[in-house]
């Protein structure tokens, strides 16, 4: 008997300089588990990618509406006047659009000089991972295949298919034969059997959604690993050959992607309710429960994927870390001598210590949760966290040098005025550090939100309508959607965020135009003197303010450096009373050389040393500077020149 063929495909639009984590991942579990078996990935996003270049395909690829129109373009023919009015709206009024008739066309005869002609009747099956921006580009090459190989199998898999979504897909679009559900591994190596066997046992297909002889759909649920201990190193080699194959893409060193855990430990929402987790959330739909590798696991991994292709740059694409194995595995690749360059996402709850970890074994950019700098709206959204500790978070990230892209969600339902103030006056502590970006509330499917929407003033759900434009026949209502649409207090909320919008994007104007004056200094910094301190702040009014902190103060401006409350204080320095230092705290506050919330302080200035930032959490101890005592001198800060 022939060895089962599988076709793997990811379509555009993910980023161009990543390996598609999915269809590596997939291949290298099902290359071990069923030996015999011939697995062929298939990146055609990488031959738009050097038609367009690099910088403008990703640019696309960051743009979901933008994305999502080109190929809708190409899918619907009879609607393609409302699509280039979509287009045109959703590329934005800073640049001219490119003609959409072209960039297109263009795309569409890629796609019949590299792919239609593929021999995909010689695979037993073609499967296609779909999430997010990557609708209307699967549905064009799905309906391309069929046409020309009537007889192929075909099954989807992703984020976009989880839950309603998926069992939507195989009941109205008819060129899909199987969904899975959830995570693909357990019930991918099932289909493959069951097609072998040519039969299917239900017992056999938790995971998956097939038609029945008489139309009727079967099958669904999850089945996942019960522990990622079972995955092997993503096998990445399709990606490379391709890669290799692209002219113009020729000097790209891919950034690599790589998962050390599935779920969300903070998400333990049973299915129907609101429970614990970020209400705006729906990043979790594929997936039940949280797991993480074995820290020495994913330091290997790392040091197999660098040593056989030639990468550094590395992009943990997990939801949320271990935070149980975040100081081991961070540790061990430390331990691993190469000079990585990592992107990854973190709870705003990180400690400094971890931070310093992290920036020694290579983390050079992190998208942090910060969504908020109110707190009232933090425990609206169930965020788990506070302002201070996104303040301090964005602080160390400010003297670490890591390079935070972090958002500040607007228009979540229920805001209301004093969430507004609260974001005002906290907007001025942050001024120094690298600003948030604006980021829009959107009801994602299954969210706490979509859940409990009258709890949120939410009503009248539907897809986006957006969604109807870009589809053909009436999929755009028929289909369940990742990307909702719905009847609130939308005009309220806009109309509340527009101070916040303005007041952020002066934050993101002046941070940039006094780095470029001041770029080897933080705008808000201090030098240690020993029994000093030098606070320094850099403005446009003023190239330099100094503030002068003598003996104690100085020992407690240091020893807030990580939040402190008000009682931690006055037992680390019990000769000043507690109205003592409120009033030391409330001084310095004024100044916005401290932040207090709570009972808790945060002091403000980084060390405009940062190699000795860096060494000073080397032990990743207390540091003895920090909190040796300089005598009764007054708490008090002096201005200087």
């Amino acid at each position: 008997m022939a060895p089962f063929r599988l076709a793997l495909i990811s379509m555009p639009w993910p980023l161009a300089n990543r390996p598609s984590i999915q269809l590596g991942t997939l291949k290298s579990f099902l290359n071990r588990r069923v030996p015999d078996l011939r697995v062929d990935c298939f990146h055609p996003y990488l031959s738009v990618a050097e038609l367009l270049g690099i910088r403008d395909y990703n640019a696309i690829a960051e743009r979901t509406w933008v994305a999502e129109s080109i190929y809708a373009y190409l899918l619907s023919p009879e609607k393609r006047p409302e699509i280039e009015k979509l287009f045109g709206r959703e590329y934005g009024a800073q640049r001219s659009p490119p003609d959409l008739e072209t960039l297109s066309t263009r795309i569409h005869h890629i796609h019949q000089e590299q792919h239609f002609h593929l021999p995909w009747s010689s695979y037993d099956l073609i499967g296609f991972s779909m999430s997010l921006s990557q609708l209307t580009s699967t549905l064009y090459m799905i309906r391309h295949i069929r046409v020309r190989h009537p007889d192929c199998r075909i099954v989807v898999g992703g984020s976009s298919c989880a839950d309603e979504m998926g069992r939507s897909l195989l009941a109205n679009i008819p060129e899909i034969d199987f969904v899975v559900g959830g995570e693909g591994e357990l019930p991918i190596l099932d289909l493959i059997r069951g097609l072998e066997k040519g039969a299917f046992q239900e017992q056999d297909t938790s995971g998956l959604l097939w038609r029945d002889d008489r139309g009727h759909i079967q099958g669904g649920g999850l089945r996942q690993l019960p522990d990622l201990k079972e995955l092997t190193v993503p096998d990445f080699h399709d990606y490379f050959q391709e890669l290799s194959r692209q002219s113009r893409l020729a000097n790209l060193v891919p950034n690599l992607p790589l998962e050390t855990s599935r779920g969300c430990w903070w998400h333990r929402a049973e299915p129907g309710s609101v429970g614990r987790a970020c209400r705006f959330c729906n990043l979790n739909l594929q997936w039940r429960g949280y797991r993480s590798k074995d820290p020495i696991q994913v330091a290997d991994e790392m040091e197999e994927l660098a040593a056989k292709h030639g990468c550094l740059r590395f992009s943990f694409v997990d939801n949320i870390l271990d935070p149980a194995k975040i100081d081991k595995m961070f540790r061990s690749i430390f331990g691993l001598s190469r000079s990585f360059e990592i992107f990854t996402e973190l709870r705003a709850s990180v400690s400094r210590q971890q931070l310093v970890r992290m920036r020694r074994a290579g983390v050079t950019r992190a998208q942090i949760g910060v969504e908020s700098l109110s707190s009232r709206l933090l425990r609206k959204i169930n965020k788990g966290t506070t302002v201070i500790q996104n303040i301090e978070v964005m602080k160390h990230c400010e003297e670490l040098g890591i390079q935070h892209l972090s958002n500040l969600m607007r228009g979540f339902p229920g805001s209301d005025e004093e969430d507004i103030r609260e974001t005002l006056n906290n907007l001025k502590f942050v001024l120094p550090y690298q600003p948030l970006r604006i980021a829009s509330f959107w009801l994602g499917q299954n969210s706490p939100v979509a859940l409990r929407p009258a709890r949120f003033g939410i009503r009248r759900i539907g897809n986006h309508p957006n969604y109807s434009v870009l589809l053909p026949d009436s999929l755009g209502t028929s289909l369940c959607l990742m990307i909702k649409n719905y009847v609130g207090d939308r005009t309220r909320q806009k109309r509340l965020w527009r101070p916040v919008s303005k007041e952020v994007k002066f934050w993101q104007q002046q941070y940039h135009s006094l780095k470029a004056q001041h770029s080897l200094s933080p705008l808000l910094g201090y030098r240690d003197g020993g029994d000093f301190l030098l606070v320094r702040r850099r403005t446009k009014e003023s190239e330099l303010e100094t503030f002068r902190l003598r003996k104690s103060s100085r020992d407690i401006y240091r020893f807030c450096e990580s939040t402190r409350n008000l009682a931690e204080i006055q037992n680390q320095f019990p000769k000043f009373s507690f109205d003592q230092l409120q009033s030391f705290v409330s001084d310095l506050e004024v100044k916005r050389l401290m932040f207090q919330e709570g009972g808790n302080v945060l002091s403000l200035a980084v060390c405009e040393d940062s190699l000795r930032s860096l060494c000073d959490g080397a032990s990743l101890g207390s540091r003895d500077a920090v909190t040796r005592p300089h005598g009764d001198a007054e708490l008090k800060t002096t201005k200087g020149s």
